[in-house]
C-alpha cells in the first residue's frame, strides 16, 4: 500500500476501478488544498503538501471514491489553515466539509491534561464516524502517512504516538478487516516504541530471507502441481509474516526467534467456495497437519467479514507450514477490509443493507461516545472492545454475536438490549442454568433469564467485559446513587429546618428553597440536595442563606447524617452498616484498604458518598473531622473484598504452584498476580485475593509463612 504521490497518478488510479468518477473533484481539491497548504512545511523541512497527496494516495489504493479521496487531500486545511466548514461546504458540498471536520482534531477547548484531550479528540472522531464510516478510513491513512514520515521528530513525540496508534487506530483496522494497513502500522509502532527489537527482528528476517524464499518457492511450486493434478488450478504463494506479528508470537510463548516453528506461510487462493474445502481435503491427504490448528473461518467468519480457511502442515521436508485458503473475493476483504466492499453508482459509493450490517458491528464504540460523559472513561471503555480477542454465542433464536474474550452473560444480555441487562439475573448456556459472571465460550447458546425488580449495581463493574455493558451498568448506578444522594440531602437539610421551627414543606411551596438553590448555582432544589450529600454544599451555608436573620451555629451539628441515615436506608447486601443501616453510597478508601473485621471509621467526600478507612489511618485523621461519621461493618455481610498480600521467597521451581495450591486449599480467588526476581536469588510474587473478612486474609497469611522457601509475607495496603 505505497500510495500515488502525484495527482496524475491518483486520478489514473481512480479512473481505474470507478471510469465514470468525477475526477474533477479530486482535481478542485488538490489546487484548493495546494493553495492553502502553501508555504508550509514538515519537520523534514519537506513541502507539507506532500503529506495529504500521499493520504490521498493511500486512500485511492484503497478503491475509494473521490468524494473520500477529496477528504484526503483537504483534511489539514480546517486544523492548519485558514478555511472554513463554510467554504469547504460551498466549493466541495456538504458530505466533504462533514467529513473534513470528523477528522480535525478539536482545537478551541482548553483541557485539563493530555491524555483527557486524546480522548475527547478520540470521542469527536467516533462521532464523525457514526455518522459516516469513511471518516475514520481518511484518519487511518492520515496516521499511516505520519507513521512511515516520524524520522524527523524528537524520540518522545514518536513514542507517544505510536502508543496511540498501537491502543486506538491498529485496533480499530483490525475491526474494520484493514489488514494490510493494520500490519504496517503495528510494524511502525514496534520501530519506534522497541528500536533494538525492530532492528534485532529485520536484520534475522533479512539474513534467513534468501533460504526462506528458496525454500517456499519449492513448496508453493510443488503444492501447486499437486493441486492441478487433481483438477484444481489454484494460485499458491509464499505469505509474509510481518515484525509485530513475530514479535507478539515470541513474548506469548516465551520463546527466542530461532525456536518459532510457524514462520513460514503460504496463501491457496481458488475461484469459489466449493473449492476451498475441496483443496483442504487434498492439502490433508498430501501432508500430515496438527489438528488443533484447523479453524474454519468461512463457515464462521470473524466480526470484521474475514473469511478463510487455516490449517498448518508438515510440508516438504518435514517444516511446519501455515496454509491459508481463499477465493479471490474473500482475499479482497481480508486485506482491505469494509473498504472491499464499496460498490459505485455513477462515480459514488452505493452501500447495500449487508455492506451497511457489517458497519454496524462498531456500533457499541459510537453508542459509547453518546452515553459516556468523562473522556477518560470513554477511552478506557471503548479500548476494552477494540483490544480483546473474539469469540461468539448464538440467542435462542440462532442470532450470532461477537464479543471480546472473556465476556460473561451480563455482556450478552446487554449485547440483547439495555433493559434485557438491567433485569438479567443468570443465564442457561446450552440447556444449563448459570450465574451472571460465567464466561461465554465459542458456539454458546445463551438464553437470558430476567427478574422485573432486578436492577444494576456497583458489582456488577467488576463482570461485565464489554464496553457497552460497563458504559450501561455505570449509568444506571449513577442515576441510582443520585436519587439516594438527593434523598440524603433533602433529609439533612430538612430536618434542620425542623430543629429551627421551620416547616419544610411551606418554605418549598413558597420558593424560598428554590432561591437558596440558585443562588448556590443549582437549578432546582433537587440539585441542592444532592450537592449536599456529596458534600460540595454543607448544610450550615444553606441554612445561613435561608434564616440570614438568624445566627447560624458556626460549627455544624455534630455529624447530622448519623440520624437520618436510621431512617433513609433500607436493609442490602452491604458489608458496610451507619449506625446500624446499610446500602448508603460507599466507597473503599486505597490508603489503607480496610476489610471486614476491622475497626473503621467514615469521611463524608465530596462527590462520592461516604470513603471507608482503618480508624487509625493517618490520612483520614488529617482530613476534616467535620464530615467523619461512624461506621460498622455488618456482621452477615456477604459481599467479597479485595486484600492484597507481598510474598518474597527463595526464587526456586515450583514455588508459585505452592502458593496457588493454598489459595486454592483455602478456596480463596486470586484476581490479580505479579511476579518478579529479586537480588540474591530471591522472588516477589504480589498476590491481590477476594477474601469475606480480614479473618480470611490472616489466614491466607499464616498458611503462606508455612510454605517452605517462603522468606516473609506482608498485606499491602496502599493501592499502586
Amino acid at each position: 500500500m505505497t500510495g500515488a504521490t502525484r495527482l496524475d497518478d491518483i486520478v489514473h488510479a481512480v479512473r481505474g476501478y470507478a471510469p465514470n468518477a468525477d475526477v474533477d473533484l479530486i482535481v478542485r481539491a488538490y489546487m484548493y488544498a495546494a493553495r492553502a497548504h502553501q508555504g508550509q512545511t514538515r519537520k523534514s523541512g519537506e513541502a507539507y503538501f506532500i503529506h495529504p497527496i500521499a493520504v490521498a494516495g493511500i486512500l485511492a489504493d484503497l478503491h475509494m471514491d473521490v468524494d473520500t479521496i477529496a477528504v484526503g487531500l483537504l483534511h489539514d486545511t480546517l486544523e492548519d489553515c485558514l478555511a472554513t466548514r463554510d467554504e469547504l461546504q460551498s466549493e466541495f458540498g456538504r458530505d466533504v466539509a462533514e467529513m473534513v471536520d470528523g477528522v480535525t482534531k478539536i482545537g478551541k477547548l482548553e483541557f485539563r491534561t493530555q491524555h483527557e484531550a486524546q480522548a475527547e479528540n478520540f470521542r469527536k472522531l467516533v462521532l464523525a464516524m457514526a455518522k459516516d464510516i469513511r471518516v475514520i478510513l481518511v484518519k487511518l491513512t492520515d496516521r499511516l502517512h505520519n507513521m512511515r514520515t516520524m524520522g524527523h521528530m524528537k524520540p518522545e513525540k514518536a513514542r507517544a504516538i505510536s502508543e496511540e496508534t498501537l491502543e486506538i487506530y491498529a485496533p480499530i483496522a483490525n475491526r474494520l478487516g484493514l489488514s494490510r494497513l493494520k500490519m504496517e502500522l503495528e510494524d511502525l509502532c514496534l520501530q519506534y516504541l522497541h528500536p533494538d527489537v525492530h532492528a534485532l527482528l529485520t536484520e534475522k528476517l533479512q539474513s534467513t530471507a534468501a533460504e526462506r524464499d528458496a525454500y517456499l518457492g519449492r513448496a508453493c511450486g510443488a503444492l501447486r502441481a499437486q493441486l492441478a493434478e487433481r483438477g484444481l488450478g489454484a494460485q499458491v504463494q509464499g505469505r509474509p509474516k510481518h515484525l509485530a506479528s513475530i514479535y507478539r508470537k515470541m513474548k506469548a510463548n516465551d520463546v527466542e526467534f530461532e525456536q518459532l516453528h510457524d514462520l513460514l506461510g503460504v496463501r491457496v487462493f481458488v475461484d469459489d467456495l466449493g473449492q476451498c474445502y475441496s483443496a483442504l481435503g487434498f492439502i490433508h491427504m498430501l501432508y500430515r497437519h496438527v489438528p488443533e490448528r484447523l479453524k474454519d473461518y468461512i463457515a464462521n467468519p470473524k466480526s470484521n467479514g474475514y473469511q478463510s480457511l487455516h490449517t498448518v502442515i508438515l510440508g516438504p521436508e518435514g517444516r511446519q507450514i501455515e496454509v491459508q485458503i481463499r477465493t479471490h473475493a474473500m482475499h479482497r476483504v481480508a486485506e482491505d477490509g469494509i473498504a472491499a466492499h464499496w460498490q459505485y453508482k455513477e462515480g459514488h459509493l452505493a452501500l447495500s443493507r449487508e455492506d451497511v450490517s457489517k458497519i454496524t458491528q462498531l456500533r457499541a464504540l459510537f453508542e459509547a461516545a453518546r452515553e459516556v460523559e468523562d473522556p477518560a472513561e470513554f477511552l478506557e471503555t471503548v479500548k476494552v472492545d477494540l483490544f480483546a480477542e473474539e469469540v461468539f454465542a448464538f440467542t435462542p433464536t440462532g442470532d450470532v454475536r461477537f464479543f471480546p474474550l472473556g465476556s460473561t452473560v451480563l455482556d450478552f444480555a446487554y449485547a440483547i438490549h439495555t433493559e434485557v441487562g438491567n433485569t438479567c439475573t443468570g443465564a442457561r448456556i446450552n440447556g444449563r442454568m448459570v450465574p451472571l459472571r460465567t464466561q461465554l465460550r465459542e458456539g454458546d447458546t445463551v438464553e437470558i433469564i430476567r427478574k422485573a425488580d432486578q436492577k444494576p449495581n456497583r458489582e456488577w463493574l467488576t463482570i461485565a467485559r464489554t464496553g457497552r455493558a460497563l458504559s450501561k451498568i455505570r449509568r444506571a448506578v449513577r442515576e441510582d446513587e443520585r436519587e439516594q444522594g438527593k434523598e440524603l440531602g433533602r433529609e439533612l437539610l430538612e430536618s434542620e429546618l425542623r430543629k429551627r421551627g421551620r416547616d419544610p414543606k411551606r418554605m418549598h411551596k413558597s420558593g424560598e428553597i428554590a432561591e437558596a438553590a440558585k443562588s448556590f448555582g443549582h437549578r432546582s432544589p433537587e440539585l441542592l440536595y444532592l450537592a449536599i450529600a456529596q458534600g460540595n454544599v454543607s448544610v450550615r451555608k444553606v441554612l445561613q442563606k435561608l434564616l440570614p436573620a438568624e445566627a447560624v451555629d458556626q460549627e455544624a451539628p455534630a455529624n447530622p447524617i448519623v440520624g437520618w441515615l436510621n431512617k433513609l436506608r433500607r436493609r442490602s447486601e452491604s458489608p458496610v452498616l451507619i449506625n446500624g443501616e446499610a446500602d448508603v453510597l460507599v466507597s473503599y478508601a486505597g490508603c489503607c484498604r480496610p476489610l471486614p473485621g476491622e475497626p473503621v471509621a467514615g469521611f463524608i467526600t465530596r462527590g462520592h458518598g461516604i470513603s471507608v478507612h482503618l480508624a487509625t489511618c493517618p490520612q483520614l485523621h488529617a482530613l476534616d473531622p467535620e464530615r467523619r461519621i461512624p461506621v460498622a461493618w455488618h456482621d452477615g455481610a456477604s459481599g467479597l473484598h479485595t486484600g492484597e498480600v507481598r510474598i518474597i521467597t527463595s526464587d526456586k521451581p515450583g514455588m508459585l504452584a505452592e502458593v496457588g495450591a493454598i489459595c486454592k486449599t483455602l478456596s480463596i480467588n486470586v484476581s490479580r498476580m505479579e511476579a518478579r526476581a529479586l537480588e540474591g536469588e530471591r522472588a516477589e510474587f504480589t498476590l491481590a485475593v477476594n477474601v469475606h473478612n480480614i479473618d480470611e486474609l490472616h489466614r491466607l497469611i499464616r498458611s503462606l509463612e508455612k510454605v517452605p522457601g517462603v522468606l516473609r509475607v506482608d498485606r499491602v495496603r496502599e493501592v499502586a
